[in-house]
């Protein structure tokens, strides 16, 4: 209809595709579908101008009526796009939708009454690409490329034990005692891999999952292996692993939506409030 309009407007298929910045090519293949899903014949070139036909005159005055309207459609989508309001879908991994979104949220309601934030506690990718949300929180070491986003702080390892348990950074005293190890997909991770080549001892309990790990911790099972977004309340850091790289936390989004003004707001909230999570720091000994 654009098209059709344009060489309506300007008598000519190269003006219209300057117009409509598509190449005339495009244009004469959308009038050509047009003319076919009509049945009839919507121009005459006429010395290398495109005049109207009848059919084509006729059609005139309910094809501007129709892209008035989609003019509409456009203005009234693009301003809910620009107010701070609406809906906002998030995809976090579960410890993060557990121990740490909860409060965010809560602010962040107090200080957004109009974005509804709804949160899918998952880590699985099609989240993202089959569109069921709009923000992904994820620990990663790149992010995907079809996303956009920053990072937002590195999220450190370190052994976990009871609040009995003393602190201490000798690594050599640790690993004599019990710990928690991995099996599974969860085995492979370079901490769990470090752990099974060091440890002296047995272990006695395995997971695949590090919050069954921070349970099993907190029920004196033994040390645990985690990252700082596990600390769970009851837990206790008795030493930084120092050695592990640390976790990459990013906050993503769709290179599409990014410019959404609440999508924006909500991913500039969440990034600033985790970047500066006391939970998620480690220089000092963190106790429930």
């Amino acid at each position: 209809m654009k098209s059709f309009l344009a060489i309506a407007e300007t008598g000519s298929l190269e003006q219209a595709s300057q117009k409509l910045r598509v190449s005339s090519t495009t244009v004469f293949r959308h009038i050509h579908a047009l003319e076919k899903e009509t049945g009839a014949r919507l121009f005459d070139r006429v010395r290398g101008d495109y005049q109207l036909t009848e059919a084509g005159a006729d059609m005139l005055h309910p094809a501007r009526q129709i892209m008035n309207s989609f003019d509409a459609i456009n203005l009234n989508i693009s301003g809910r796009d620009v107010s701070p309001s609406g809906l906002v879908r998030i995809t976090a991994p579960t410890s993060f939708s557990y121990f740490l979104l909860p409060d965010c949220f809560a602010r962040f309601r107090a200080e957004h009454p109009d974005i509804q934030l709804e949160l899918l506690t998952s880590n699985q990718e099609f989240n993202m690409t089959q569109r069921y949300a709009d923000i992904a929180i994820r620990v990663a070491s790149h992010p995907p490329e079809h996303l956009v986003g920053r990072e937002v702080r590195k999220i450190s390892w370190a052994i976990y034990g009871t609040s009995d348990d003393v602190a201490t950074d000798d690594l050599n005293f640790l690993l004599q005692q019990n710990f928690i190890g991995a099996c599974g997909t969860l085995r492979s991770h370079p901490v769990f891999t470090w752990l099974e080549k060091c440890h002296r001892g047995k272990i006695h309990q395995q997971s695949d999952d590090l919050i069954a790990m921070a349970q099993l911790a907190l029920s004196g099972c033994g040390f645990a292996c985690l990252p700082t977004d596990l600390a769970i309340p009851g837990l206790k850091r008795i030493t930084v692993l120092k050695d592990i790289a640390p976790n990459r936390l990013w906050v993503l989004t769709h290179p599409d939506l990014r410019h959404i003004e609440r999508i924006k707001l909500t991913m500039r909230w969440i990034a600033n409030t985790l970047k500066n999570e006391p939970k998620l720091s480690t220089p000092d000994i963190h106790t429930a």
